[in-house]
């Protein structure tokens, strides 16, 4: 059972890390490649109620755009993550519920889903703004690979813990 005040916070906790993450990631050089803003959002995917876990996906994009120019709104690459976020953040505890996935197999699934979304995404874009859409949508998934690889060997490990130690907190907020 979840308990909703509990996933509002931690709501609002993975929004900042979403909002700060990619900030502190193109400080020290290493850019989009490691697709910072995806590990909150998917900490937010696996820990809290799926539709809170999808305000964050929506928001996240958007509020960085906006405040930091971080997806930028032209090329509209804030309106392609923003279909990634909602993705990721709507799917994971889905699948993970529905078929009893390991956190690690839901999570390569949906990554390999986003994958392909953004594929898709970014030649449908392409072909509006006169660019080779296939070129770009390869390179696009090309260029996230070092994140998606980082993502399997950082959260998997951090998701199980995380959970357990949710449902003590929210045990131990019952009993009160």
């Amino acid at each position: 059972m979840r308990h909703p005040g509990f996933d509002y916070v931690l709501s609002g906790l993975f929004l900042a890390a979403a909002l700060v993450f990619p900030v502190f990631f193109h400080g020290l050089g290493l850019g989009s490649t490691f697709l910072p803003m995806f590990y909150p959002l998917t900490l937010a995917g696996f820990l809290v109620a799926p539709s809170l876990a999808m305000i964050v996906g929506l928001s996240a994009p958007l509020l960085s755009a906006l405040l930091t120019g971080m997806p930028p709104f032209y090329p509209p690459i804030a309106f392609i993550m923003v279909g990634e976020a909602l993705l990721i953040t709507s799917s994971l505890q889905p699948l993970q519920k529905w078929f009893h996935l390991p956190p690690w197999l839901a999570l390569l699934i949906v990554l390999i889903l986003d994958r392909g979304a953004l594929f898709f995404m970014v030649k449908i874009i392409a072909r509006f703004m006169t660019l080779p859409p296939s070129m770009l949508g390869w390179a696009s998934v090309i260029s996230g690979l070092p994140g998606l690889v980082m993502m399997m060997i950082v959260l998997p490990w951090f998701i199980p813990k995380l959970l357990v130690k949710k449902m003590q907190i929210v045990r131990r907020y019952e009993k009160e």
